[in-house]
Protein backbone atom coordinates (compact mmCIF):
# COMPACT_ATOMS: atom_id res chain seq x y z
CA UNK A 1 0.00 0.00 0.00
CA UNK A 2 2.58 2.58 -0.92
CA UNK A 3 1.14 3.71 -4.44
CA UNK A 4 1.11 7.52 -5.33
CA UNK A 5 -2.23 8.26 -6.22
CA UNK A 6 -1.26 9.00 -9.95
CA UNK A 7 -2.11 7.09 -12.77
CA UNK A 8 -2.25 7.97 -16.51
CA UNK A 9 -4.68 10.62 -17.39
CA UNK A 10 -5.29 12.28 -13.98
CA UNK A 11 -4.12 15.80 -13.20
CA UNK A 12 -3.22 17.47 -10.05
CA UNK A 13 -2.05 20.65 -9.17
CA UNK A 14 -1.02 20.26 -5.83
CA UNK A 15 0.25 17.10 -4.15
CA UNK A 16 -0.49 18.11 0.04
CA UNK A 17 -1.77 14.25 0.64
CA UNK A 18 1.38 11.73 -0.31
CA UNK A 19 3.48 12.83 2.62
CA UNK A 20 0.67 11.11 4.76
CA UNK A 21 0.49 7.65 2.69
CA UNK A 22 2.92 5.98 5.26
CA UNK A 23 0.78 5.87 8.46
CA UNK A 24 -2.43 5.86 6.58
CA UNK A 25 -1.02 2.34 4.15
CA UNK A 26 -0.27 0.88 7.72
CA UNK A 27 -3.56 2.03 9.62
CA UNK A 28 -5.76 1.27 6.87
CA UNK A 29 -3.75 -2.73 6.17
CA UNK A 30 -6.63 -4.77 7.33
CA UNK A 31 -8.59 -2.79 5.27
CA UNK A 32 -7.63 -3.43 1.85
CA UNK A 33 -9.55 -5.81 -0.02
CA UNK A 34 -12.70 -6.14 2.29
CA UNK A 35 -15.78 -6.19 0.18
CA UNK A 36 -18.65 -3.91 1.14
CA UNK A 37 -16.19 -0.70 2.57
CA UNK A 38 -17.86 2.97 3.03
CA UNK A 39 -15.80 5.48 3.61
CA UNK A 40 -16.64 9.34 3.45
CA UNK A 41 -14.63 12.33 2.83
CA UNK A 42 -15.14 15.53 3.74
CA UNK A 43 -12.80 17.71 1.28
CA UNK A 44 -12.03 15.88 -1.63
CA UNK A 45 -10.37 18.67 -3.72
CA UNK A 46 -8.86 17.19 -6.97
CA UNK A 47 -9.46 13.64 -5.84
CA UNK A 48 -5.64 12.76 -5.26
CA UNK A 49 -6.49 11.41 -1.38
CA UNK A 50 -10.09 10.15 -3.03
CA UNK A 51 -7.96 8.46 -5.62
CA UNK A 52 -5.70 6.51 -3.06
CA UNK A 53 -8.62 5.27 -1.28
CA UNK A 54 -9.80 4.03 -4.28
CA UNK A 55 -6.57 2.47 -5.46
CA UNK A 56 -5.44 1.32 -2.20
CA UNK A 57 -7.82 0.35 0.23
CA UNK A 58 -11.05 -0.19 -1.35
CA UNK A 59 -10.25 -2.89 -3.20
CA UNK A 60 -12.91 -5.03 -2.45
CA UNK A 61 -16.03 -5.83 -4.03
CA UNK A 62 -18.56 -3.57 -3.63
CA UNK A 63 -16.75 -0.60 -1.75
CA UNK A 64 -17.42 3.11 -2.17
CA UNK A 65 -16.39 6.62 -1.27
CA UNK A 66 -18.56 8.94 -0.67
CA UNK A 67 -17.61 12.49 -1.43
CA UNK A 68 -18.52 16.14 0.08
CA UNK A 69 -16.91 19.25 -1.61
CA UNK A 70 -18.28 22.76 -2.61
CA UNK A 71 -15.42 22.86 -5.23
CA UNK A 72 -15.06 26.48 -4.77
CA UNK A 73 -12.00 25.94 -2.43
CA UNK A 74 -11.48 28.08 1.26
CA UNK A 75 -9.44 30.67 2.54
CA UNK A 76 -6.38 28.90 2.79
CA UNK A 77 -6.38 27.97 -0.85
CA UNK A 78 -6.09 31.98 -2.20
CA UNK A 79 -3.41 32.32 -4.09
CA UNK A 80 -3.03 29.18 -4.96
CA UNK A 81 -2.72 28.56 -8.92
CA UNK A 82 -5.46 26.18 -9.60
CA UNK A 83 -8.50 25.83 -12.33
CA UNK A 84 -11.26 27.19 -9.70
CA UNK A 85 -14.29 27.43 -12.51
CA UNK A 86 -13.49 24.16 -13.13
CA UNK A 87 -12.49 22.35 -9.73
CA UNK A 88 -15.48 19.82 -9.89
CA UNK A 89 -14.79 18.76 -13.32
CA UNK A 90 -10.50 18.14 -12.44
CA UNK A 91 -12.08 15.84 -9.72
CA UNK A 92 -14.77 13.97 -11.68
CA UNK A 93 -12.10 13.83 -14.66
CA UNK A 94 -9.45 12.09 -12.26
CA UNK A 95 -11.93 9.71 -10.78
CA UNK A 96 -13.92 8.97 -14.09
CA UNK A 97 -12.67 5.70 -14.52
CA UNK A 98 -14.08 4.72 -11.20
CA UNK A 99 -17.44 5.14 -12.09
CA UNK A 100 -20.55 4.35 -9.53
CA UNK A 101 -17.72 3.34 -6.59
CA UNK A 102 -17.99 6.86 -6.45
CA UNK A 103 -20.65 9.27 -4.88
CA UNK A 104 -20.38 13.12 -5.01
CA UNK A 105 -22.27 15.20 -3.09
CA UNK A 106 -21.65 18.93 -3.97
CA UNK A 107 -22.51 21.19 -0.77
CA UNK A 108 -21.13 22.91 2.44
CA UNK A 109 -20.23 19.65 4.52
CA UNK A 110 -22.26 21.31 7.40
CA UNK A 111 -25.47 21.18 5.46
CA UNK A 112 -25.26 17.63 3.78
CA UNK A 113 -24.20 15.67 6.59
CA UNK A 114 -27.03 17.32 8.79
CA UNK A 115 -29.12 16.07 5.90
CA UNK A 116 -27.32 12.49 5.41
CA UNK A 117 -29.85 9.57 7.00
CA UNK A 118 -28.49 7.87 10.27
CA UNK A 119 -28.97 4.68 9.01
CA UNK A 120 -25.49 5.47 6.51
CA UNK A 121 -22.79 3.63 8.45
CA UNK A 122 -19.42 4.27 7.29
CA UNK A 123 -15.74 2.57 7.59
CA UNK A 124 -14.35 5.34 7.46
CA UNK A 125 -14.90 9.44 7.39
CA UNK A 126 -11.91 11.31 6.49
CA UNK A 127 -11.84 15.08 7.49
CA UNK A 128 -9.84 17.05 5.46
CA UNK A 129 -12.66 20.05 4.42
CA UNK A 130 -12.42 24.00 5.57
CA UNK A 131 -9.18 24.46 7.66
CA UNK A 132 -11.44 26.74 10.19
CA UNK A 133 -12.12 25.58 13.72
CA UNK A 134 -15.48 25.58 14.19
CA UNK A 135 -16.41 23.65 10.78
CA UNK A 136 -12.92 21.20 11.66
CA UNK A 137 -15.17 20.74 14.94
CA UNK A 138 -18.72 20.71 13.36
CA UNK A 139 -17.50 17.85 10.48
CA UNK A 140 -16.10 15.51 13.58
CA UNK A 141 -19.37 16.05 15.67
CA UNK A 142 -22.25 15.68 12.86
CA UNK A 143 -20.08 12.75 10.76
CA UNK A 144 -19.15 10.93 14.37
CA UNK A 145 -23.09 8.93 14.39
CA UNK A 146 -22.02 8.33 10.54
CA UNK A 147 -19.46 6.15 11.71
CA UNK A 148 -19.92 2.43 12.85
CA UNK A 149 -18.55 0.87 15.92
CA UNK A 150 -14.86 -0.24 15.11
CA UNK A 151 -14.93 2.47 12.34
CA UNK A 152 -12.17 5.14 11.72
CA UNK A 153 -11.87 8.56 12.01
CA UNK A 154 -9.08 10.31 10.25
CA UNK A 155 -8.65 14.30 10.80
CA UNK A 156 -6.27 16.25 8.97
CA UNK A 157 -4.00 18.99 9.03
CA UNK A 158 -3.68 19.12 13.36
CA UNK A 159 -0.20 20.76 12.66
CA UNK A 160 -0.98 23.44 10.15
CA UNK A 161 -0.90 26.79 11.52
CA UNK A 162 -1.39 29.11 8.57
CA UNK A 163 -4.22 30.92 10.20
CA UNK A 164 -5.27 31.74 13.74
CA UNK A 165 -8.61 29.55 13.46
CA UNK A 166 -7.13 26.47 12.50
CA UNK A 167 -7.76 22.87 12.69
CA UNK A 168 -5.55 21.62 15.88
CA UNK A 169 -7.71 23.49 18.88
CA UNK A 170 -10.65 21.64 17.05
CA UNK A 171 -9.36 18.27 17.06
CA UNK A 172 -8.24 18.83 20.73
CA UNK A 173 -11.85 19.85 21.44
CA UNK A 174 -12.98 17.02 19.88
CA UNK A 175 -10.75 14.33 21.56
CA UNK A 176 -11.66 15.69 25.04
CA UNK A 177 -15.39 15.56 24.69
CA UNK A 178 -15.37 12.51 22.69
CA UNK A 179 -12.45 10.70 25.07
CA UNK A 180 -14.57 7.91 26.28
CA UNK A 181 -15.78 6.71 22.86
CA UNK A 182 -12.61 5.99 20.71
CA UNK A 183 -9.32 4.61 20.72
CA UNK A 184 -6.55 6.98 19.63
CA UNK A 185 -4.66 5.13 16.55
CA UNK A 186 -2.27 8.21 15.63
CA UNK A 187 -1.80 11.46 16.44
CA UNK A 188 1.03 13.48 14.85
CA UNK A 189 0.02 16.05 11.29
CA UNK A 190 -2.43 13.76 11.34
CA UNK A 191 -4.85 12.26 14.10
CA UNK A 192 -7.04 8.75 14.07
CA UNK A 193 -9.26 7.51 16.13
CA UNK A 194 -11.10 4.12 16.59
CA UNK A 195 -14.86 4.07 17.55
CA UNK A 196 -15.70 1.74 20.36
CA UNK A 197 -18.91 0.99 21.86
CA UNK A 198 -19.91 3.73 25.05
CA UNK A 199 -19.80 0.71 27.34
CA UNK A 200 -16.29 -0.41 26.09
CA UNK A 201 -12.69 0.37 28.68
CA UNK A 202 -11.26 3.59 28.49
CA UNK A 203 -9.52 4.44 25.15
CA UNK A 204 -5.92 4.41 24.56
CA UNK A 205 -4.20 8.08 24.37
CA UNK A 206 -0.52 8.27 23.11
CA UNK A 207 1.44 10.52 21.36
Amino acid sequence: MDGNAVSSGMSFSQDWFSPHIPHLSRLLAGLRGVPGLSFLEIGSFEGRSTVWFLQQVLTGAGSTITCIDTFRGSAEHSGLDVGWDDLQGTFRRNVDSFGSRVRVIEGESAVVLRGMPRQEAFDLVYVDGSHQATDVLEDGVLSWPLLKVGGIMVFDDYLWRMMESRPGPAIDAFLAVYADRYDLLHKEYQVAVRKRAMDGPPGRHFD
